[in-house]
């Protein structure tokens, strides 16, 4: 508790979109991904919602360790394309290097939020269930 503590006073009023995090023991927080009538795909605002929550997590002294689950009946269904399809699918350039530039470019970024949980110094545990398709086995369960 004193984890889940500890992040609401760093973080005051700051909740997340597409996920819910609790403390699962002492020293244990639970990251679910929470979008459960979506699969827990992947839109922009988990996106920047891990890195914001991992690097939190990086910081709590109280947290030694992080569990990730899908909530649910799956893990997660990977990128929502619904949502994301045009940010890979119509990347802004005048010619081929350019938007091959500008598509690296996002790529890196959008790496950055499986990057923050290899950087995580607490060991982060993949509770994987049912499905991990896409980018979810790439980052998360894979």
């Amino acid at each position: 508790l004193k984890s889940a503590e500890a992040m609401a006073r760093r973080s005051p009023g700051r909740s997340f979109e597409t996920l819910r995090v609790t403390p699962e023991r002492e020293h244990v927080l639970h990251v679910e991904l929470h979008r459960p009538e979506k699969r827990n795909a992947m839109n922009r605002a988990f996106w920047r919602e891990m890195v914001e929550c991992f690097q939190d997590i990086s910081h709590d002294s109280a947290c030694r360790a992080v569990v990730i689950s899908g909530a649910g009946k799956i893990f997660t269904a990977g990128i929502d394309l619904v949502e994301m399809g045009s940010d890979f699918m119509a990347v802004e350039g005048d010619d081929a290097a350019r938007r091959a530039w500008n598509l690296h470019r996002k790529v890196r970024q959008y790496q950055e939020t499986f990057s923050v949980l290899e950087k995580c110094p607490k060991p982060v545990i993949a509770a994987v269930h049912g499905a991990c398709i896409g980018a979810g086995e790439l980052g998360l369960g894979g």
